[in-house]
């Protein structure tokens, strides 16, 4: 459990049991830390962080990366679905002057019985003879076939809109960029105008937290529009709705989020050290992420052949390695390949793991260094032998080496042979 971070389940004799493990290396005011320092930067991963002490950690950063990735789509399709909202045929009872074939017999004697004097009248030639008399009924129960539009589909739909209005505030509330806070208004704008709508309205009291416990329906596997609302009130469920008191995740932990937390932070913080900007709002959304009067620095992603390529590319069987950050000089096309690992050693320094990571680009790569990015607070090491070097460089909010480090990173840069 000592990278497992966050909340973990465990039954034993039917008894279960909840419990958390600490991060050892930034915990909480680290990650808010980091995130914090990225400011406006946007990212696209998704998901709350969850950790021992109870908190959840929603980032607004978390939050945008949802939006950017459904937000049109869901409102597209809730917007299309109150257009042309299928109905529910259903089946009722309902009392009526008239008899025929729709007359329900079972109920309606049990009706009769419940109140003779208010639903019998004497008639000598009566429909029911009960003793020496004879009566007709003066109301029948019959079966009445009714169409409805309150369907767990159209709820399930239409219960996107205050999650979405929600997490767009949220985002709003967090002071980002112009550009993120356009598109949160426009988003939040958008699903408060469909949810003035009729139908959307006859539901705004149902959750979508209420809509969890329902199966999948017919019309969310059959119909487009019904699929995009199914599958986006679904991802909200996965990583947003999560307790310790629900249902337990198969994968739930917290440390998935905070390496990709990590990674992000040292690829803005080694752009703000060159002085590069970031290509698109949503950081990862490109394979070159920042880029500048110098250098371009890619974020993991498969790099173009011609800026970076092993000696597997021209085999029969290539590889689709992908380095965490990738470091190109324009001019003599040289590059570093960097790594962020979020690990340490029980010494503060980087752990054996994560050498043994990144030793394999070296061979792969055919190069003469490569760097390690970790959450450490010691000084940077060069670990060398045979014309090979490893750098192990710290990297954390408040006292980071970077800037010390960076002519490390710099001087090691070299043409790749292949």
């Amino acid at each position: 459990m000592t990278r497992s971070t966050g909340y973990h389940r465990l039954d034993v004799d039917g008894t279960t049991f909840w419990f958390g493990t600490e991060d050892a290396k930034l915990r909480l005011d680290g990650i808010e830390a980091m995130l914090a320092e990225m400011g406006n930067l946007g990212t696209g991963w998704g998901g709350q962080a969850l950790f021992s002490d109870g908190t959840g950690l929603r980032d607004a950063h978390v939050v945008y990366g949802w939006l950017d990735e459904w937000a049109d789509r869901a409102l597209t399709a809730v917007e299309t679905i109150l257009a042309a909202p299928r109905s529910r045929n259903e089946r009722t009872q309902k009392l009526s002057r008239k008899g025929g074939s729709g007359v329900l017999t079972a109920p309606t004697l049990r009706l009769l019985r419940s109140s003779p004097r208010q639903y019998l009248a004497a008639n000598d030639n009566g429909l029911m003879e009960i003793g020496t008399e004879r009566y007709d009924p003066l109301r029948v129960v019959v079966r009445q076939r009714s169409s409805t539009l309150r369907t767990i589909a159209n709820g399930r739909a239409v219960s996107l809109l205050s999650w979405i209005t929600r997490l767009a505030t949220e985002v709003v509330d967090s002071d980002p960029s112009t550009t993120v806070l356009t598109r949160c208004r426009l988003w939040a704008n958008r699903a408060s105008t469909l949810a003035r709508r009729p139908l959307a309205h006859s539901f705004s009291a149902t959750t979508l937290t209420s809509y969890g416990s329902y199966p999948r329906q017919s019309e969310e596997l059959l119909e487009a529009p019904y699929r995009a609302t199914y599958a986006a009130a679904a991802d909200i469920a996965r990583l947003f709705g999560w307790s310790a008191n629900i249902r337990p995740m198969s994968r739930y932990s917290y440390v998935a989020k905070s390496d990709s937390i990590y990674q992000a932070y040292t690829a803005t913080r080694l752009a703000k050290s060159l002085g590069l900007q970031q290509t698109d709002p949503v950081l990862g959304s490109r394979p070159l992420a920042f880029t500048g009067p110098l250098f371009d620095l890619y974020y993991d992603t498969t790099c173009p052949a011609d800026v970076l390529k092993s000696w597997r590319s021209s085999s029969t069987r290539p590889d689709d390695s992908r380095p965490d950050l990738l470091l190109y000089e324009r001019s003599s096309g040289r590059v570093a390949v960097i790594d962020a690992k979020y690990r340490q050693a029980k010494d503060g320094g980087a752990s054996e793991d994560s050498r043994k990571e990144v030793t394999s680009y070296l061979g792969l790569y055919g190069l003469a260094s490569v760097s390690i990015l970790f959450p450490g607070d010691t000084e940077p090491v060069a670990v060398s032998g045979h014309d090979r070097t490893i750098y192990e460089i710290p990297v954390r909010p408040a006292g980071d080496s970077l800037d010390v480090a960076l002519p490390l990173i710099l001087d090691s840069m070299e043409v790749p042979p292949y």
